[in-house]
């Protein structure tokens, strides 16, 4: 994780764990997607694609494909307005760019 040198690995799985909480609140295909498959919490930040493939199945007749980018262009913002704010316009470019390709993805 990018954040971990920065902030260490207890407050980046925290800010981790905050921002996806939020965005499950605006979009529900992400429920439950921080646990894989065996059970196991993704403290990491990851979701488990087997997870929003579900949850999408309870969503018929909508655009998948634009839930699924805006759920995920919303976390990623969430994420980068948390670095930026807690540790500087510096931080957040830096992180942008390890992320760079999912942000182009998600356009």
């Amino acid at each position: 994780m990018v954040l971990t040198p920065f902030i260490g690995d207890k407050i980046t799985k925290k800010m981790l764990s905050w921002s996806f909480e939020r965005a499950v609140k605006s979009h529900p295909i992400l429920k439950d997607t921080h646990w894989s498959m065996s059970g196991e919490y993704l403290d990491n930040g990851a979701i488990e694609s087997g997870r929003v493939v579900k949850a999408l199945s309870a969503f018929d007749g909508q655009d998948k494909v634009a839930m699924v980018k805006a759920a995920l262009s919303e976390l990623l913002k969430m994420r980068l307005a948390a670095v930026e704010q807690g540790l500087g316009p510096s931080l957040r470019q830096t992180v942008e760019k390890e992320t760079g390709k999912l942000g182009e993805i998600l356009k």
